[in-house]
């Protein structure tokens, strides 16, 4: 019998962002290497510069980004990896040379503790000298992912609460979205203050193509002893995510935390009173709606925003995100291929019925041109193994691809596609034959 899931039940918490800053500048080294990565990107050609130094491989983008920054990098293959933004080494007043921005999924992953020890190795390995208690938090977001298939949010049951200082929740700071008259998020607050946010996360991890949530979530649930949640399932999959999102002015003026002392020491405080000035209640009779009730939903949430939260991390495999994501990626690749071939066959007037020789004709094409121009394929097949991560070839055994007349192998041995056209005079005769 299918699992019915509870009517609210929490599958997790843990961070979903954080943004910092260091008083660091790079070297004229290390800047001259983003400088020659930054023009590679900037010559528009498909290629990704890249830079590396001291074992941290990162892509240097081709602009960078505001506030003076000179040099956007990325460290990893996103959903992986954090954004680094470095300036110029000009000796300028301004001493913040180093920023970061992390991503959910490595926040995820690995809590505070190990992000942290993360971040300042690669500052040593980019022969930064960071001393710890100089860094400056400029943003920190922390996610409670609720299973609530029943659940229905509206805007209307927001409230403030009666003795906090938010004395009423404007609409100029609401966000509302939805769609098909169902709310799947409501925002309050702005940048660069405090946001607290609620939105359906199952609709939004299906939108933006995020399938390993499912995977983090259904490892949170496995350690609580539940079952797996069912993606294909709204009525007992859905998950909503609250977000409190606190900027730099917040953290800065409301609770004067910088460093990562001050975030540990202050971060449950920050949490509980977000959640006490900004409740979602359940409506009554009473016309005063300060004193409506909180909703389970939220007291649920308030639970778990007590104690330490350094440490939190999925125990979810590596590896297992790791395949998901090259399956998805490799679909999406063989699609593109698929939808450029028939484009090119079309404009050839390829009759349908030799569609496939015509495929396999194309593909000899594009082999005799990798095999004349072999130090532009090598350059590119690096370009390419470095924007997804890949160290090494993949090799495995040749695999058949095509029907009994039609053959081309792949996967062979020795790293070449090796294409066997038995029909090879169909394909290079007639107007759709590749030249």
């Amino acid at each position: 019998m299918a699992w019915k899931s509870p009517k609210m039940h929490l599958i997790r918490k843990g961070f979903d962002g954080l943004d910092i800053s260091y008083p660091l500048t790079i070297s004229e080294e290390l800047a001259d290497k983003m400088r020659l990565g930054r023009a590679v990107s900037e010559a528009n050609n498909g290629e990704v510069g890249m830079v590396e130094h001291n074992g941290v491989r990162m892509q240097v983008a081709a602009t960078g980004a505001r506030g003076g920054y000179a040099f956007r990098c990325d460290s990893g293959v996103a959903p992986f990896g954090e954004n680094w933004f470095f300036k110029q080494p000009n000796g300028k007043a301004d001493k913040w040379g180093v920023r970061v921005s992390c991503r959910a999924l490595p926040l995820a992953f690995d809590g505070l503790a190990k992000t942290r020890a993360r971040l300042e190795d690669t500052l040593a390995r980019l022969e930064l000298d960071y001393v710890p208690g100089t860094e400056s938090i400029g943003r920190v977001d922390v996610a409670f992912d609720i299973l609530a298939p029943d659940l229905a949010p509206d805007r209307l049951h927001f409230v403030a609460h009666a003795r906090s200082r938010v004395q009423e929740i404007s609409d100029t700071l609401v966000q509302v979205v939805g769609r098909s008259g169902r709310v799947e998020s409501i925002t309050i607050g702005k940048n660069p203050n405090r946001q607290v946010v609620l939105y359906d996360k199952r609709a939004e991890v299906i939108a933006t193509r995020k399938p390993y949530w499912w995977r983090v979530w259904n490892d949170a649930l496995a350690a609580q002893g539940l079952p797996p949640l069912d993606p294909r399932n709204r009525d007992t999959s859905t998950v909503w995510r609250v977000e409190i999102r606190a900027f730099k002015r917040h953290l800065k003026d409301d609770w004067a935390v910088t460093t990562w002392g001050n975030l540990r020491d202050n971060l449950s405080p920050i949490l509980q009173l977000a959640l006490g000035e900004v409740r979602y209640t359940v409506p009554t009779a009473d016309t005063n709606r300060a004193r409506w009730p909180v909703h389970p939903l939220w007291a649920l949430i308030a639970a778990a925003a007590v104690g330490d939260m350094e440490d939190l991390a999925s125990m979810v495999d590596r590896s297992s995100i790791d395949a998901l994501l090259t399956a998805e990626r490799d679909e999406m690749l063989q699609k593109q291929i698929a939808g450029c071939s028939l484009s090119r066959a079309a404009l050839n007037g390829v009759p349908i019925e030799l569609l496939d020789v015509y495929a396999l004709g194309n593909m000899h094409q594009i082999i005799r041109e990798w095999q004349r121009n072999p130090d532009w394929t090598q350059d590119r097949l690096a370009q390419a193994r470095a924007k997804y991560g890949v160290g090494e070839e993949r090799r495995g055994e040749p695999e058949e691809v095509g029907g009994p007349e039609r053959t081309l192998v792949r996967g062979a041995a020795n790293g070449k596609f090796e294409p066997r056209l038995k029909d090879a005079a169909n394909c290079s005769s007639g107007s759709f034959a590749p030249s």
